[in-house]
């Protein structure tokens, strides 16, 4: 179960990180820096199971990236749920600030195709959603979840905490004060 689980929040951090190939990197702390393991705890109510693991991912190379260009997440598990902490930057350009809107909004439009159910809210600067999934998925392990993030300057972020179970769905207030840390230590 915990696999599955485990395997669930990954497939989620990718759909949030968009198409890319993952990479081992000494810069895989960065994301992991954004946020203390006792405010995950505190906020998630049990302590994490492991130190945090980060991972620095390459941007896809295209006409909106140039080379070089990193995503990075972090990623880690208290009781049942998991937590996963993104963030990149984009060129200081009106191209690059239309690029980190679409990085924001992308997962979303993935996991409606998906069959999950959305509901969006907006508090302050920090756009937020819960993610509920389809009631027909067979035996295929689904995950529920609540992901706030925003935009600071050329940087994206955002902070996810999934369940396996409606129980254990952590509400968009608790995960915004992650999110609101996070963006306060972006650089």
């Amino acid at each position: 179960m915990k696999i599955q689980r485990s395997l669930m929040l990954l497939a989620v951090s990718y759909l949030v990180a968009g198409p890319l190939l993952a990479q081992a990197s000494p810069a895989t702390e960065k994301a992991c820096a954004l946020l203390r393991p006792a405010e995950i705890e505190a906020v998630l109510g049990a302590k994490l199971d492991r130190p945090l693991a980060g991972m620095a991912v390459p941007v896809k190379k295209n006409a909106a990236h140039p080379p070089g260009e990193t995503l990075w997440t972090c990623q880690g598990s208290a009781g049942t749920r998991d937590v996963t902490v993104v963030f990149g930057a984009e060129p200081a350009t009106p191209e690059g600030q239309a690029q980190l809107q679409i990085r924001l909004k992308a997962p979303q439009e993935r996991l409606r195709r998906m069959g999950y159910t959305l509901k969006e809210s907006t508090l302050g600067a920090t756009m937020c959603w819960t993610m509920t999934p389809p009631a027909a998925h067979g035996d295929e392990p689904v995950t529920f979840g609540t992901t706030c993030g925003g935009i600071k300057g050329r940087s994206f972020y955002s902070v996810s905490v999934s369940s396996t179970g409606a129980g254990d769905l952590l509400g968009v207030e608790k995960v915004k004060l992650l999110a609101d840390k996070a963006a306060a230590r972006l650089p």
